[in-house]
C-alpha cells in the first residue's frame, strides 16, 4: 500500500486554491481557509508523488504526519455484546440515586447523558446494525425498525429507525445521516447513542444533560410526541467494515463498488447525488480518486437507500448529514456563493453552465430564497450555540461553498428539490464534527456529546 501523508497545502491566491480541483486529490473541502490576504490553505491526505506534483506547480506543502496503519478505529473498538451490557449498566447509573424533588414545583435533577457513562470504544458495522435492532426491541412502543430496500455491493442489509409516538397528528420529520464516508468513524456511534439517549429519557421521563447543556423532560416529551426522528447512522457499512478490518485501509473514504472495468474500487457517496452531478465541480470521473462521483447520478445502493427514506416518508422536512472533520455547520449552496435577487441565475439554467464553481467572482452566484437563507442562518446559529454551551467548542455556521466548491452533495440535492419541480421543501445541513477523522474514543465521546446537543436543538427549532 502506498504511503500517504496528512498535509496542509498552501495556495498563493484564491484562484490557485480553486485550481487544486484539477489535480483530483484527497483534499478536505471544509478545511479550506484564508490564512492571510495572499494565502489560503486546505488539508489533505496525499502521496509523496502528489506532494512533488503540487510543489512543481507552485504550491507550498507542509507535511503534518505520515498516515497510520492502526488507529482508534481498529484499536479502540467494542463488541455489541459488551456495548449492550454497558448500556444496561449506564441506565442503572443514570437512574440510581436520582434526587426526587422534595418541594412541590421544584425541578427534578437532570441525570447525566448516557453518552458520558461507561462506553469504551467504537462499534463495528455489525455492532451498529445490532444496536439499532436492540433499540427498536427495547423501546418498541416508540421505535420502528426500518429495513432499507437496497443491499450494499457486499450484500449488507442497511437499517434505520424512526422514533415517535404513533397517532393521528401530522408530524414534521427530521432525518439524521451518518457514516457516509467510511473513515469518519465517530458519527455512526454518535447517532446510535443519541437515539438511545432520547428513548431512555422519554421512557424514564427525564431530561438530557450534556455537561453544561441540559434539555428538560418536557423538551424530550415534545420532541418525541410532536416530531418523527429518522436515524440512519451507517449509510456505508461496507466502507466501515473495510476501515476496521485488519487487512483493510483505515483511511478509506468511499463505498465498496467494485467498479468493473475501472482501475479502482469505490464511489464517493457524497458526490453521487443529482445536483450538478455532471458539472465537474469538486468531483471526478476518475475512479482512482477519492472524489469519484460514480457512473451516473444516484447510481449507488447507499444513495438509493437515503432517497428511499426521503420518498417514502414525505413528512421529512430537514436532513442533517453528519461528517468529519473541521467543526463546521454547513448549508446550501456548495457549488457557488449565494444570492437572493435573481431567481433565473440558478443550477437549472444552462446559460450558466461552465460559470459555476468560482467563489468570489461576479459572473455567477447561486439563487436562494431570502427567507430560506434567513432560516439557515438563524437555525445554524442555534445549533452552533447549543454545541458551544456543552464545553465551549465553537463551530462556525456558513454556506458550504466556503472557499472550495463542491457538487453532487446530499444537502444541496435535497434543498434543490424545492426548485426542480419535485414539490418538496427539505432543508439540509452538513455538520463536520471534531478535528480528526478517528480521534481517541475519549475525545470522540466529548465530540458526540457536543454535537448531540446541537441535534437536539435542531429538533427544538420545529417545536418552539
Amino acid at each position: 500500500m502506498v504511503t500517504k501523508y496528512f498535509v496542509e497545502v498552501i495556495a498563493s491566491n484564491k484562484q490557485q486554491l480553486i485550481n487544486l480541483q484539477k489535480f483530483e486529490l484527497d483534499l478536505f473541502q471544509p478545511t479550506a481557509k484564508s490564512i492571510s490576504d495572499n494565502e489560503f490553505k486546505i488539508d489533505g491526505l496525499i502521496t509523496l508523488d502528489d506532494i512533488n506534483k503540487l510543489v512543481e506547480n507552485g504550491y507550498k506543502v507542509l507535511v503534518k504526519k505520515e498516515s497510520m496503519k492502526n488507529t482508534p478505529a481498529i484499536e479502540e473498538t467494542i463488541s455489541f455484546a459488551d456495548w449492550s451490557e454497558m448500556t444496561k449498566k449506564s441506565h442503572e447509573e443514570a437512574t440510581k440515586g436520582r434526587r426526587v424533588p422534595e418541594v412541590e414545583g421544584e425541578k427534578e435533577e437532570t441525570p447525566p447523558s448516557l453518552f458520558t457513562l461507561s462506553f469504551t470504544g467504537y462499534l463495528t458495522s455489525q455492532g451498529i446494525d445490532s444496536a439499532l435492532q436492540y433499540i427498536a426491541k427495547t423501546y418498541s412502543s416508540l421505535v420502528e425498525l426500518i429495513v432499507l430496500p437496497k443491499k450494499t455491493h457486499e450484500k449488507r442489509t442497511c437499517r434505520a429507525i424512526k422514533i415517535g409516538i404513533n397517532n393521528s397528528t401530522p408530524k414534521i420529520g427530521l432525518l439524521f445521516l451518518g457514516g457516509v464516508h467510511a473513515r469518519e468513524i465517530l458519527n455512526p456511534d454518535l447517532l446510535v447513542k443519541l437515539a438511545l439517549n432520547v428513548c431512555e429519557a422519554y421512557t424514564s421521563k427525564t431530561g438530557m444533560k450534556f455537561e453544561n447543556k441540559s434539555y428538560t423532560a418536557d423538551d424530550v416529551k415534545q420532541i418525541v410526541e410532536n416530531l418523527e426522528l429518522f436515524i440512519f447512522p451507517l449509510v456505508n457499512p461496507d466502507g466501515r467494515f473495510f476501515v476496521q478490518a485488519p487487512n483493510g485501509d483505515v483511511w478509506w473514504r468511499k463505498n465498496k463498488n467494485p467498479n468493473p472495468g475501472l482501475p479502482q474500487k469505490g464511489v464517493d457517496l457524497n458526490r453521487n447525488y443529482d445536483f450538478l452531478w455532471d458539472s465537474g465541480i469538486g468531483t471526478s470521473s476518475n475512479s482512482v480518486t477519492e472524489i469519484y462521483k460514480g457512473k451516473e447520478a444516484t447510481s449507488e445502493p447507499e444513495t438509493k437507500n437515503v432517497l428511499h427514506l426521503i420518498n417514502k416518508y414525505q413528512n421529512i422536512s430537514c436532513v442533517l448529514d453528519i461528517h468529519s472533520y473541521s467543526e463546521l455547520i454547513l448549508y446550501p449552496w456548495g457549488d457557488d456563493e449565494t444570492q437572493t435577487e435573481d431567481p433565473d441565475m440558478n443550477f437549472n439554467n444552462p446559460n450558466y453552465d461552465g460559470s459555476r464553481g468560482q467563489s468570489g467572482d461576479s459572473i455567477y452566484k447561486e439563487y436562494i430564497h431570502g427567507k430560506d437563507l434567513e432560516w439557515y442562518d438563524s437555525t445554524g446559529k442555534r445549533i452552533r450555540n447549543a454545541i458551544a454551551a456543552v464545553r465551549g467548542t465553537v463551530y462556525e455556521s456558513q454556506p458550504s461553498i466556503g472557499l472550495y466548491p463542491t457538487s453532487g452533495t446530499c444537502h444541496d440535492y435535497l434543498y434543490c428539490l424545492r426548485y426542480n419541480g419535485a414539490n418538496r421543501n427539505i432543508m439540509g445541513f452538513t455538520i463536520e464534527t471534531g478535528k480528526k477523522f478517528q480521534p481517541p474514543y475519549e475525545e470522540a465521546t466529548n465530540t458526540m456529546s457536543e454535537v448531540s446537543a446541537g441535534l437536539v436543538e435542531a429538533c427544538k427549532v420545529y417545536i418552539d
